[in-house]
């Protein structure tokens, strides 16, 4: 076996392994508090809430393993809303008034770094959606972004049969490759359901000009629904759900999250690949802090460890002067 044919089978082998990062089902960086930033994963959630927000999440997988995938993301999104209403004196002395911005159009855009073993991506997103108001109390919603990822092999640790092999000298180790994302989102009186499609380009991994025809970034197609429900004036109940599909993956997280006095939140997701998610998290002011562990319940979990995340988030007008004048806050919007 020559040393070429070594080295394409060890560049395979990792693309085929890795969980979280790149060109197997999973190729996305995996989020369990997804529902605190819907952001992540539809374009079309950008500005849907009329706040300016910035969200950092960090994301350890597989605890029990040495030099576990880990997953850093920077977050931003707001809205052009109507900062005030300003008077113009036009020249015959007929005063009028008008909107100083528009209030359907959202930003946002994120930076992240995924890395796992040997491979790692970095990327960024950003993100234009438009926002519809129907009768005061339903909101659809479009969401278009623009990204692109940085694919880079480090093969510093790696331990090579034939380190000198001419595929790996002439290999360019890193590449850029562009891509897009769109969605559309609609919420309102606690219910909110959204569809979004990620990777539209489909690229293939390439490595300096070696082409790997059966690797390929995979299109990702997400649904989610939930439902708040105000049981009480002091608990608020969110079963939701949000299925995920490539061409040739499924996956389903069940979920439900408690509120208490609109600040504390506990929740609990089942991933019908054998994991299972507790959350928790509160708020104070504009700042909101969760926390969630994957326990993985397949036989892996013996020597895998789980899973740790944590989300920090810091948003910024949600007093009414801020927002569109029927923008008002509902049930829907806790715990978003």
């Amino acid at each position: 076996m020559t040393g070429s044919r070594i080295y394409k089978i060890m560049i395979a082998g990792l693309l085929i392994i890795i969980p979280a990062g790149l060109l197997n089902a999973q190729q996305k960086p995996v989020f369990s508090q997804y529902m605190m930033n819907k952001f992540l994963i539809n374009p079309a959630f950008a500005g849907n809430s009329g706040h300016t927000s910035v969200n950092l999440t960090a994301r350890q997988q597989y605890s029990g393993f040495a030099n576990p995938p880990r997953t850093f993301l920077l977050s931003g999104q707001t809205r052009l809303l109507e900062d005030s209403w300003i008077l113009r004196v036009r020249k015959v002395r007929k005063k009028t008034t008008q909107a100083s911005r528009s209030q359907n159009v959202g930003l946002g855009g994120y930076i992240y770094n995924d890395r796992n073993g040997l491979i790692s991506r970095t990327g960024f997103q950003l993100t234009y959606a438009y926002h519809i108001n129907f009768k005061n109390a339903y909101q659809l919603s479009f969401g278009l972004s623009g990204s692109g990822f940085q694919y880079k092999l480090d093969a510093t640790d790696a331990t090579l049969t034939h380190p000198d092999d001419p595929l790996l000298l002439n290999a360019k180790n890193t590449f850029f490759v562009p891509d897009a994302n769109a969605g559309i989102y609609i919420s309102g009186r606690g219910f909110y359901s959204g569809l979004s499609i990620t990777e539209l380009f489909g690229s293939y991994v390439k490595l300096g000009k070696n082409k790997f025809e059966n690797y390929k970034t995979l299109r990702h197609f997400y649904l989610i629904t939930g439902y708040k429900i105000a049981v009480s004036n002091y608990i608020i109940l969110e079963p939701s759900f949000l299925a995920q599909a490539t061409i040739d993956n499924f996956q389903l997280d069940i979920s439900t999250r408690v509120f208490y006095l609109r600040n504390y939140w506990i929740g609990f997701t089942y991933r019908t690949n054998n994991t299972l998610v507790s959350m928790v998290g509160f708020k104070y002011d504009g700042l909101f802090f969760g926390y969630a562990y994957d326990a993985n319940l397949s036989n892996m979990r013996s020597y895998g460890g789980g899973s740790h995340e944590l989300m920090l988030e810091y948003r910024i007008g949600s007093s009414n002067t801020r927002r569109a004048r029927w923008l008002r806050p509902d049930v829907s919007e806790i715990g978003e």
